[in-house]
């Protein structure tokens, strides 16, 4: 019995406690979209879009939590912090719960809510937290639940509408031990909070009638906010008129015997007398911001606001005109579009188009920079009011000018962030889009993409043109990189990225048409397409599929994403050659003697090649994908249930080909993996063996960095006798400390000898393993 007792709690642990993987990932989340905030142990804990973060405003400390350390990733909706118990509870707008201790910071999954399948999936939003005793009572959409701290289980769930129906519960309030509950649709309903019937809608009783916002016990005084902004009072069932708001209401909350109310745009402090007391306007001159305030709260006389894109800000007291912005470093959005890396530095852009080429996320979102320093967001306003960034792309040679591409406002160039200038069709030879009618749509510029190529000259496409292949040329001029020959209806169809391989040929994706080649050294141009022989590519209702992604491999090889699979290219140049035979076919592998198809039906989003020659896809549902060299087998695959990827929809890869960080770009955010395989050197000066030593307790691989390509590394003991062999594909391999891949070496020293392909250049370094 006793053994059967620690096995079922050792697997309630384990289905419970969720897995930190900050070990090898890493979180690069936004934190300006503020949802809700909490006060506890003098400490302000503010939940925003997708990640948690604590902020001392004494020692202005800031711990980070998020989907690496064990969130789930999802839209957050509230949070309350208990004292009394030392943990967060999280709500999500899809009902999960999610509980981070204090004292160990691990995640506890409540998934009850989520997964009760008589609630539709749009009901189960998590409203507001009451906490009462050792319990919790949680507002959601279709009523109230209870959640007990103290054993971390749930109670029953209170659907208390008509007949038991399901009523959306906006807020809860416990009153001379009368639980109220404040809903859209029902008026306020309350019953006795220690009535062990509260499961039956028959007990709830109705206080008036319309919508209602919130509810609250302030200083002994029931409080509740209708929908049209007017505050209550409840006394012997009667509804006694306070005050109107002027804007929407969007939460009531209480600290320090004042009664907070924030709207959009405002938070009016209210005395214990309801007298108003203090009030933030962001619409006073001395303020003057676009505000979207979600929540605020007060801790020692300070005011914390959360706001949808300031994040959390801190005011002095309850009447200032003056903030310090206090969220954690991180970008602008989590929803990314594209990513750039070059040497130690990485670009986020947010887009962007559809998996039509239809242009999307119209409204002005800015562009991120991450280096070592931190993040820089610059603004629209900083970028020229330029909407619809969709790429960057960083000059080799110069590395602080980075090329801007915009699905409607043309190219911009910027030098140190600043913007030096915009190129479209008013002062350069790029192209509006031409419409329906074959008449030019003034001000809708589409450039796609952009990629310097071997040669140094940076090309675009120039969606939706006669011309729609285009070259940036000295002093900022336009020329036209001519693909007529092939590309005969470029007005039919969109284009969207750009590709280069190491002839410095260039590359172009469309939607419906195919991929279309140009080769400066001739002028020739070819294409990949349906009715082109040896070209294999997946059938679909249009012509040809869209062409979503492609990448170039140390081999040269090309790959190519599709909205239907992936393929592969061994001679791409082919195209330029009318007596070459172009081959573009799928990637077909053995699983149990059964032939598959590699990706088979995948919407595929990107693809990157690391240093030695592995490829990274990413998909629009399925998370991504790293395949070996010939595709024939998976070395990992990375979703939500076994990793930190906050979504399965990854859109953009990028790879530090330095440090081999490989960077996924989601529709929630930003993460990297360490993946430790890095770009080829030039020599062998900066060879990097690690751990070392390697202790008892490491289970791990030893990474041996800084090679050139096609290094020979060789393990020996001290002795002369070899126990690893390898040739190095890129900057790096690992190691996993095994004889041959047989048994584990002993104790001891083991000489790491590294020579280079050219077998002129040597290195010897030296490794301790401990047993």
């Amino acid at each position: 019995m006793k053994i059967l007792k620690f096995t079922i709690c050792l697997l309630i642990f384990e289905i419970g406690f969720t897995q930190d993987f900050s070990d090898q990932w890493t979180g690069y989340f936004s934190y300006l979209d503020v949802r809700d905030i909490s006060i506890g142990q003098g400490r302000v804990i503010a939940a925003a879009q997708n990640a948690i973060f604590e902020y001392n405003p004494l020692s202005q400390a800031k711990l980070k939590t998020d989907a690496v350390n064990g969130l789930e990733g999802s839209e957050i909706s509230a949070i309350h912090y208990s004292e009394a118990f030392g943990l967060s509870i999280i709500g999500y707008e899809n009902g999960l719960l999610q509980v981070v201790m204090d004292n160990n910071g691990q995640v506890f999954t409540v998934v009850d809510i989520l997964n009760k399948q008589t609630i539709a999936p749009d009901d189960k939003r998590i409203n507001h937290f009451l906490e009462y005793q050792d319990k919790v009572f949680i507002s959601t959409e279709f009523g109230v639940a209870e959640y007990n701290l103290a054993n971390l289980e749930f109670g029953d769930s209170f659907f208390i509408g008509q007949n038991g129906e399901q009523l959306n519960v906006t807020q809860t309030a416990v009153f001379n031990s009368i639980l109220y509950a404040s809903t859209f649709g029902g008026s306020i309903r309350y019953a006795n909070v220690n009535d062990p019937n509260l499961v039956d809608f028959d007990v709830w009783q109705t206080i008036g009638s319309s919508n209602w916002r919130g509810i609250i016990n302030f200083n002994d005084r029931l409080l509740s906010m209708r929908l049209d902004n007017s505050l209550f009072e409840i006394n012997n069932n009667n509804l006694n008129f306070i005050r109107q708001f002027p804007g929407q209401v969007e939460q009531l909350n209480q600290d320090e015997e004042k009664l907070i109310v924030v709207t959009p745009n405002t938070v009016h402090t209210l005395n214990t007398q309801l007298n108003e007391i203090g009030l933030v306007n962001a619409l006073f001159e001395e303020i003057e911001l676009e505000t979207n305030f979600n929540t605020a709260r007060i801790l020692n006389d300070n005011l914390f606001i959360g706001d949808a894109k300031l994040g959390l800000l801190q005011m002095n007291n309850i009447n200032s005109t003056t903030f310090q912005r206090v969220s954690p470093d991180g970008p602008i959005l989590n929803a990314v579009f594209s990513l750039t890396s070059f040497q130690d530095e990485l670009w986020v852009v947010y887009g962007g188009y559809n998996q039509f080429f239809v242009p999307f996320r119209v409204e002005n979102r800015g562009v991120s920079h991450f280096r070592e320093e931190g993040w820089s967001n610059l603004t629209n306003e900083d970028l020229d009011n330029t909407a619809l960034i969709t790429d960057a792309t960083v000059d080799v040679n110069n590395p602080n000018r980075v090329y801007l591409s915009s699905y409607r406002d043309g190219l911009l160039i910027l030098e140190n962030e600043e913007v030096v200038t915009r190129l479209d069709p008013t002062n350069s030879n790029l192209d509006n889009t031409v419409g329906p009618s074959g008449d030019p749509i003034i001000g809708n510029t589409r450039i796609g993409a952009s990629v310097f190529n071997t040669q140094g000259d940076l090309y675009m496409t120039n969606s939706i043109t006669e011309n729609p292949l285009k070259r940036l040329t000295g002093e900022n001029q336009i020329s036209i990189a001519d693909i007529s020959e092939t590309f005969v209806e470029p007005l039919g169809t969109s284009s969207g990225k750009i590709a280069t391989d190491s002839q410095g040929n260039v590359y172009m994706a469309t939607f419906r048409s195919g991929l279309f080649g140009y080769q400066p050294s001739t002028g020739n141009s070819g294409k990949i397409a349906r009715d082109v022989e040896g070209v294999d590519l997946p059938e679909v209702f249009n012509p040809n599929p869209a062409i979503t992604a492609m990448e170039f491999d140390p081999n040269n090889r090309m790959w190519i994403g599709t909205a239907e699979g992936v393929r592969v290219s061994f001679n791409p140049q082919a195209m330029f050659d009318e007596e070459a035979q172009l081959s573009v076919s799928p990637i077909i592998f053995l699983e149990n003697g059964v032939a598959q198809e590699l990706l088979f039906q995948q919407f595929i989003t990107d693809i990157k090649a690391d240093g030695a020659g592995n490829v990274w896809i990413g998909t629009v549902d399925s998370g991504v994908f790293q395949v070996n060299s010939t595709g024939q087998e998976t070395l990992n695959q990375f979703n939500q249930d076994n990793s930190p990827l906050p979504s399965n929809s990854v859109i953009s890869i990028e790879i530090n080909g330095d440090t081999g960080e490989v960077f996924f770009g989601t529709s929630r955010g930003l993460v990297s993996f360490q993946s430790r395989i890095t770009d080829g050197v030039d020599n062998l000066e900066n060879v990097r063996v690690f751990p070392n030593p390697v202790k008892p307790d490491f289970n791990g691989l030893v990474t041996i960095d800084g090679l050139t390509d096609n290094a020979n590394v060789k393990i020996t003991d001290v002795t002369g006798n070899l126990v690893y062999e390898e040739f190095a594909s890129g900057g790096s391999l690992q190691w996993d400390t095994r004889a041959f891949g047989k048994h584990k070496v002993a104790s001891g020293v083991y000489m790491v000898i590294i020579t280079g392909e050219d077998q002129v250049e040597t290195k010897v370094s030296k490794i301790m393993i401990i047993r």
